[in-house]
């Protein structure tokens, strides 16, 4: 149905709404200055037949609207309404209606990218202040034992956990809180485990503040993870606030107990936050956690619901473990390759400072590239536009880290000089990660592992084999990383299928 018909007044004769209005008698003039009835019918019902797709539907708006059998013969001389139907549609030239505009799915606030980009920097602080405890025996890598511990610990735990919100994010989408409050809880809780398997791998226990210390960060990325997944970055950043004030203040002084009081107190109020804030997820869809309904949560009939897909109470579609695995790979691989540029003065901390600016210019992306897909005629190739859109996004996304690595340079001692090597380094690495987490929100997660593994499998075996300086290495794989993401990306992007 393209709309009612002008064929309903307001008003009949009797008063009554929605009474037939009929059509008006002729008055009987010359046959030369006759008018014809179907083209000044036409004419008033220009828009809904316009709208027509098929004279079917002019029939039955015809005749919902009551003309009679004696009409279409008499006063519009056609043998039947399909007939008549079939003249107008044939006289009302196509003129379909665009559609309203739909929301923008991919429409975010810039205040909550930079939120989220001050949880992923403010955590860099427990360095500054347990970084009495990086003393030590060598370890791989140029390094102390307890430093490289540190960073297997954070490697393990970046990667579980990236798995892990991806997972949690599909439930989700699936409306399935209970399940999604459920897995973050029990898997956060599960990944600390390697991670502190793999900083006492390294460390050993001959020296316990070391692994000590990368307990507490898995522990805290952990819960981090809880938070941000369910959309709670400001009690992450109250987490960390006294952390901050306390560095500030000069906590690096301070006697090591104290220290140590002050990060377990920080990992101790991110659990808490976490576990408060899955449980009332939990809560909030009306179920315990292993199963159970709580105490009066019940259907209209007076009876718990049925178990469905796999959970009590709470239907929803069954969201395999094996998609969020390449997110998981992906995440070890951007992983190593950041900690391997921390390895060598890169600048780090503004790569993870940038994060939350490279969040909105994901977003950014993705809402201009939509934008560029409805303007796009039958004719065109989105390639054109969506290629504009990537440009500029990339290019706004490498400035930001140009003027970021210029702060951290003049204001943090030690670090890396803003100088074109280091800034090499910075953009090969920076558009690296941009460019794979596009292709993962463009659901296309396996390329952007595979590019992510293939980089750092390069780089580490080049440093191994001591095969040229390691900013140099970093830069050329990250490079080379950035151009196969960047090919793999304005393909993906061109395509329709990509932007559902």
């Amino acid at each position: 149905m393209s709309g009612p018909l002008s064929l309903v007044g307001a008003a009949g004769a009797d008063g009554a709404r929605g009474a037939v209005v009929r059509l008006p008698r002729r008055r009987r003039t010359p046959s030369w200055a006759q008018s014809d009835p179907v083209v000044e019918l036409a004419e008033r019902l220009a828009g809904p037949c316009a709208s027509a797709v098929h004279p079917d539907e002019i029939a039955a708006l015809l005749e919902s609207e009551g003309l009679t059998d004696e009409q279409v013969t008499g006063h519009y001389e056609h043998r039947d309404l399909f007939s008549l139907a079939e003249s107008l549609f044939a006289l009302v030239p196509r003129a379909y209606p665009e559609p309203e505009p739909a929301a923008d799915p991919w429409r975010t606030d810039a205040g909550r990218c930079v939120l989220r980009g001050l949880t992923f920097a403010l955590p860099g602080v427990a360095y500054v202040v347990g970084g009495r405890w990086a003393d030590g025996p060598d370890g791989p890598f140029g390094v102390t034992a307890a430093v490289a511990g540190w960073a297997a610990a954070a490697l393990c735990s970046w990667s579980w956990n990236q798995g892990l919100s991806h997972r949690a994010g599909l439930l989700l989408l699936a409306q399935r809180p209970r399940a999604a409050a459920r897995c973050l809880l029990v898997g956060a809780a599960a990944g600390t485990v390697p991670a502190t398997a793999a900083a006492l791998a390294v460390t050993g226990v001959a020296h316990p503040a070391p692994p000590l210390f990368a307990l507490g960060q898995a522990l805290y990325m952990a819960a981090a993870t809880v938070l941000l997944v369910l959309g709670r970055e400001r009690s992450l950043l109250y987490v960390l606030a006294p952390l901050t004030v306390a560095a500030g203040c000069g906590a690096t002084g301070l006697p090591s107990p104290v220290v140590a009081a002050i990060l377990t107190a920080t990992v101790g109020a991110a659990i808490a936050a976490a576990v408060h804030t899955a449980g009332g997820a939990a809560r909030a869809a009306g179920a315990g956690w292993f199963g159970v309904r709580l105490r009066g949560s019940r259907t209209r009939a007076g009876r718990p619901e049925p178990r469905e897909g796999g959970e009590a109470g709470e239907g929803g579609p069954h969201v395999p473990v094996g998609r969020s695995v390449p997110l998981a790979l992906g995440g070890l691989g951007a992983g190593a390759l950041v900690v391997t540029a921390a390895l060598a003065g890169e600048f780090v901390a503004t790569l993870t400072v940038s994060m939350g600016v490279a969040e909105w210019l994901l977003f950014r992306f993705r809402s201009r590239a939509l934008a560029a897909l409805r303007r796009t005629g039958v004719g065109e190739r989105l390639f054109t536009r969506s290629w504009r859109v990537l440009a500029r996004c990339l290019g706004a996304y490498a400035a930001a880290l140009v003027a970021l690595a210029g702060a951290e340079s003049a204001a943090l001692p030690g670090a890396a000089p803003w100088d074109a090597p280091h800034l090499g380094v910075l953009l090969a690495l920076g558009c690296t990660l941009w460019l794979a987490l596009l292709l993962q929100s463009c659901d296309r997660p396996w390329p952007a592992a595979a590019v992510l593994s293939a980089a750092t499998t390069t780089a580490v075996a080049l440093l191994a084999a001591h095969i040229g300086a390691p900013g140099a290495v970093i830069g050329l794989t990250g490079a080379g990383a950035a151009a196969v993401l960047l090919t793999a990306a304005a393909t993906v992007t061109a395509r329709v299928t990509a932007h559902r």
